[in-house]
């Protein structure tokens, strides 16, 4: 399949551009991850794991990247790839963000399946929350969970999130909102 025109990637004067935006951005390294700004080489990854998890289209997942990462411009926060310290392997991304529809800062993630179980999830989120509370400060940040994803919100908890009802009664009866705290961090 040939790559749609918007994916390929810049070149000349762009790509230099491109490399020094990226490189305004901040990077976190945990004990066996880091995290970075997303390229357009992540995009097959990116791909893949929103197939797998939503059922997403190319076209869909190619919307959400180019959306989740333009929150570094509009927002000073935005999508983190997460790769191993290692080798480099990209295990998924972290999202600090505002989807379209949010009333506060997202801390949301996606792993690829091979990357799950792992701990690999809770290293990274634990390390963007911090950042979270750094730039954005206490309890200004909130994960947006389906009550039916268990996985998901048992990260939340080991995270040090509460459910916030308050916040839950602005959405149907299956959505869980759970809000962090640097105290309980």
């Amino acid at each position: 399949m040939t790559p749609a025109r918007c994916t390929q990637p810049p070149s000349g004067k762009a790509a230099m551009a491109a490399a020094q935006y990226r490189a305004a951005l901040p990077v976190i390294q945990t004990r066996r991850l880091v995290l970075r700004a997303p390229t357009l080489d992540d995009l097959p990854v990116w791909t893949t794991v929103c197939g797998e998890s939503f059922g997403s289209s190319e076209q869909e997942a190619w919307t959400e990247f180019s959306y989740y990462t333009s929150g570094w411009l509009l927002h000073g926060h935005g999508l983190f790839t997460v790769t191993l310290k290692n080798d480099d392997q990209i295990a998924g991304f972290v999202l600090l963000g505002l989807e379209w529809d949010d009333r506060e800062p997202e801390l949301g993630y996606m792993f690829s399946a091979e990357h799950r179980k792992q701990g690999y999830a809770t290293e990274a989120c634990a390390a963007v929350r911090d950042f979270g509370f750094d730039l954005l400060g206490s309890g200004q940040f909130v994960s947006y969970v389906s009550r039916s994803n268990t996985r998901s919100n048992a990260l939340a908890r080991r995270l040090g999130a509460s459910r916030d009802a308050a916040a839950e009664s602005a959405f149907d009866a299956d959505q869980r909102v759970w809000r962090y705290s640097e105290v309980q961090a």
